[in-house]
């Protein structure tokens, strides 16, 4: 659990570090494109904020919640970023669709609201731990991870995507 706990920290600090960074960007910065195909500030920010609450977490609870899979590993790419503490700095493609492509907030409180719906429900996942059961989960591309795992996955998701912001700014 005081692993979990330092993750959540850790967590908090690149949180404060993101809505820093939206106070300072104007409403013209978060639809601005850096690309034909690349995504707005806006849509960054929405990608984190949905992939923690609407992929990531859940992915928590149903981990705690069974011991299913708990005999499963993590791939080669996932033991790599496990060991790094962080994705690495690899941009992904994936072409525009209805499914993965972020919608654009319609203004910067939309996202302050979402950062704080994370920043909410990331404390809320912490008493799933002290009943954990440690199922695994498989991630589409590191392998089967458990409810810690996931939970870490995405103070680095959000580490990852810093970059993308500060390219984005500069653009």
């Amino acid at each position: 659990m005081k692993e979990t706990q330092e993750i959540h920290q850790k967590f908090e600090a690149v949180l404060a570090q993101w809505e820093q960074d939206l106070h300072h960007s104007s409403e013209e910065e978060l639809r601005k494109q850096e690309a034909p195909e690349g995504w707005t500030l806006g849509q960054l920010y929405n990608h984190i904020i949905n992939s923690a609450l609407h992929f990531h977490l859940r992915q928590v609870a149903t981990c705690c919640a069974t011991n299913e899979n708990s005999d499963q590993t993590r791939n080669e790419r996932g033991d790599a970023a496990f060991t790094a503490g962080s994705v690495p700095p690899v941009r992904v493609h994936v072409p525009p669709s209805e499914q993965y492509t972020p919608k654009q907030p319609q203004s910067k409180q939309e996202l302050f609201e979402g950062m704080a719906k994370v920043k909410s429900a990331m404390s809320d996942a912490l008493p799933l731990f002290e009943n954990n059961q440690g199922g695994k989960t498989q991630h589409p591309g590191m392998g089967w991870l458990n409810a810690g795992e996931w939970y870490q996955l995405i103070e680095m998701h959000w580490r990852h995507h810093q970059w993308q912001k500060e390219r984005i700014l500069a653009a």
